[in-house]
């Protein structure tokens, strides 16, 4: 079960987040949605920040009136924790409602070296390898 995010892995995702904050202060919303996936492939490991990235993609949605995105998200939201939990998420998904929910995604070369040990060869859901 994957209850505490490593160091490394935590302070990415919060870099992440506060892009998200910085470009959402800019009215720039494709680039904060942008930080925004990008925190969710980080922190969809984890129960706390899967949930709490959900969260905020919710919001967005609720902000940007997108009815696809807030049922999507109300969904992830409420459900993405247990596979956090026990370590059964999409690989690299970003987590929008526009892309099928438990369809695995390459992670992005910058992000992989915080992801080494994702495991990228199964075709389902899996998680963090050992």
């Amino acid at each position: 079960m994957n209850f505490k995010m490593p160091k490394d892995l935590k302070l990415a995702y919060q870099i992440e987040l506060q892009k998200y904050k910085e470009f959402l202060a800019q009215n720039n919303d494709s680039m904060a949605w942008h930080h925004l996936e990008r925190a969710h492939i980080l922190g969809q490991y984890h129960p706390v920040s899967h949930t709490g990235v959900h969260f905020r993609m919710f919001v967005f949605g609720i902000r940007k009136l997108d009815g696809k995105e807030i049922y999507g998200q109300f969904v992830r939201m409420s459900f993405g924790w247990i596979g956090s939990l026990f370590n059964r998420i999409p690989v690299g998904n970003t987590g929008s409602a526009s892309v099928p929910i438990f369809a695995p995604m390459p992670i992005p070369d910058d992000l992989k070296s915080l992801l080494w040990n994702a495991d990228t060869e199964a075709k389902g859901l899996s998680g963090l390898k050992g």
